[in-house]
């Protein structure tokens, strides 16, 4: 059986890791803590006092914790997507030509 202490863990490395890709995503670290307190329904202060665990941050209500594990599922979904789609670009990138060997072999059989 999972503990509270354990889900408030969970949820919060979730928010962390959400966080994180989109500050990288935005540039700005505080634009990250915007866009997913406003994706989750919260304040982008109380999102980042309770990542960095803050005791000013409150127990989070049980629709937080809901909003956060949906949101971090389709963060989940969207990034395998991405992958999928760079594997797919990978793939048509090593059956095309390439260009580096492609004109060494046409000099060489001159």
């Amino acid at each position: 059986m999972i503990t509270s202490a354990q889900v408030t863990n969970l949820t919060r490395m979730r928010a962390t890791e959400m966080v994180s890709h989109a500050a990288r995503k935005d540039g700005s670290l505080m634009r990250g803590y915007e866009t997913v307190a406003k994706s989750v329904g919260v304040s982008p202060g109380w999102l980042r006092r309770f990542i960095k665990n803050y005791e000013a941050a409150k127990e989070p209500k049980a629709t937080v914790y809901e909003n956060i594990r949906a949101n971090y599922e389709a963060f989940c979904n969207r990034v395998e997507q991405e992958n999928e789609k760079d594997e797919l670009r990978l793939q048509a990138l090593r059956r095309g030509p390439n260009a580096r060997t492609e004109g060494i072999s046409e000099k060489s059989d001159s």
